[in-house]
């Protein structure tokens, strides 16, 4: 298990970083790879498939709800659908939200299912209201708690298509769990956003894995109305993952942090628009080749501001760097991420000041004021059950003077398992605290 069965590890300072690190495969195209490939009649592969504590979750959801799951290599995926889900099932999506949202669609279809999580402090607080009130108008009969959290009992026995609203300024990922659903319908579907979509990025992987899956979908021009086709059927294919969107801003950013010459070996950039443009514009600099990214850190940081609709899951890690940035930096259009499996903007702020470095908030903006110094550090900071806080807190820690303890690291596993391992690797140091 590594550095991730420990509640807490110390992340020292970092003088210089040097050598080779490779993010994971995508969560996100992961996730709905294998619940496409568990829809479709027939014999599915996935090469590169993500190994993170969310995934697993949706592979195990799947075979609980009757695919055929087989390794042919700790890397490689064969799963086999059947064509019919089973009904009368509890599901377990662990504490990942994009596992819960999407299977919620694409079970609604069922005469009877559950969804149950032990994460009752994260993901059993998190609301997914908009999803149950699509639901319902769709004709399902849906049990919920307040705010429609968990548990949740869905029944699809009148589900019917049409047009159905999905509000979408809190996460995109309602949205991709009606287009899995329209997949699955017998007559059209057409959903639209009638506010504003947030997260287009994986709203587009969404798009990609159901159209590799004969699913099709046709999105309006401006991306706020999307058709699925009567008669769409989801058929197995053979899916190839990118890498994870998250672990990757992370380890560029780590890189850029200290002094470094690191090289991030990827299988290609997923749902991180405008990241590489962005350092740049800090001052890092980048030799980006097709498999590579060649990151030489250690130069004066610029403060930049950013727009998180851009890349959602490149928020953390860049407001970290722009801890070290000489000015101020502003992090707006972000207010979908307080809904992650913490308030990313409140949670991490506090922890921020924690650490040292100064920081304001407003509902839909991080505020981060820099100190190219660095925070002396010394101090313990919390996880908040999140794998992006984790990184991110780690970077502080590496341009710290007396490194950062952080409390409950494990929770970095839901993307990027051996995250401390590899940051080891490139010239940190972790030690384990009793």
């Amino acid at each position: 298990m590594g550095f991730v069965q420990y509640k807490a590890l110390h992340i020292h300072a970092a003088g210089e970083l040097k050598g080779a690190a490779n993010p994971p495969a995508s969560k996100s195209y992961s996730a709905r790879a294998v619940l496409a490939a568990a829809l479709a009649p027939g014999r599915s592969e996935i090469d590169n498939i993500a190994g993170s504590q969310n995934v697993r979750a949706m592979v195990d959801s799947c075979q609980v709800l009757g695919a055929g799951i087989e390794y042919p290599a700790p890397d490689r995926l064969v799963i086999t659908g059947s064509g019919r889900q089973r009904d009368g099932v509890t599901v377990n999506p662990g504490n990942s939200g994009v596992v819960l949202r999407l299977l919620m669609g694409a079970t609604a279809v069922l005469r009877r299912t559950t969804f149950m999580t032990p994460f009752s402090a994260s993901l059993g607080r998190r609301s997914n209201s908009e999803m149950v009130d699509a639901l319902r108008a769709l004709g399902s009969e849906v049990t919920a708690g307040v705010d429609g959290r968990l548990p949740i009992t869905l029944d699809g026995t009148r589900v019917h298509g049409g047009d159905v609203s999905i509000n979408s300024r809190r996460s995109s990922q309602y949205l991709s769990g009606l287009l899995f659903l329209g997949g699955l319908l017998d007559e059209p579907l057409t959903v639209r956003v009638p506010d504003e979509l947030k997260a287009p990025a994986p709203v587009h992987t969404t798009l990609k894995v159901l159209g590799a899956t004969g699913v099709e979908v046709a999105p309006a021009d401006d991306f706020m109305s999307f058709d699925v086709a009567t008669g769409s059927r989801f058929e197995a294919a053979h899916h190839r993952i990118g890498s994870d969107p998250a672990s990757t801003a992370a380890l560029l950013a780590l890189a850029s942090a200290v002094d470094s010459t690191v090289d991030i070996d990827h299988h290609g950039l997923e749902e991180l628009d405008g990241v590489l443009e962005h350092l740049i514009g800090m001052g890092v600099s980048l030799d980006v080749g097709e498999r590579s990214v060649r990151v030489s850190g250690g130069g004066t940081l610029r403060p930049l501001d950013f727009d998180g609709a851009k890349a959602p899951d490149a928020v953390l890690p860049l407001a970290a760097l722009a801890a070290h940035a000489d000015g101020t930096s502003r992090f707006h259009n972000i207010e979908h991420i307080r809904y992650k499996e913490c308030d990313r903007i409140s949670d991490f702020r506090h922890e921020l000041e924690r650490a040292g470095v100064a920081a304001e908030e407003k509902q839909d903006e991080l505020i981060v004021h820099g100190s190219p110094e660095g925070v002396r550090g010394g101090v313990a900071v919390d996880s908040h059950y999140d794998h992006a806080v984790v990184m991110a807190m780690s970077l502080i820690a590496l341009r710290s003077r007396e490194g950062l303890t952080v409390n409950d690291p494990q929770y970095v596993a839901q993307t990027f398992p051996d995250f401390f391992e590899q940051l080891q690797r490139i010239g940190g140091r972790v030690t384990v605290q009793s």
